[in-house]
């Protein structure tokens, strides 16, 4: 069982880096604002 929850620890590891590098990729292009479709806009 020992095994398992290494194997877990090292699972919920990677998915904490990964959720941080997309986390910090998203604020470093905070300033890209795609532009609002026609269809969508009230004028």
């Amino acid at each position: 069982m020992k095994n398992k929850g290494a194997f877990l620890g090292l699972v919920a590891t990677i998915c904490t880096l990964i959720a941080t590098a997309v986390a910090t990729s998203a604020c470093t292009y905070y300033f890209y604002q795609p532009e609002e479709p026609k269809s969508l806009s009230d004028m």
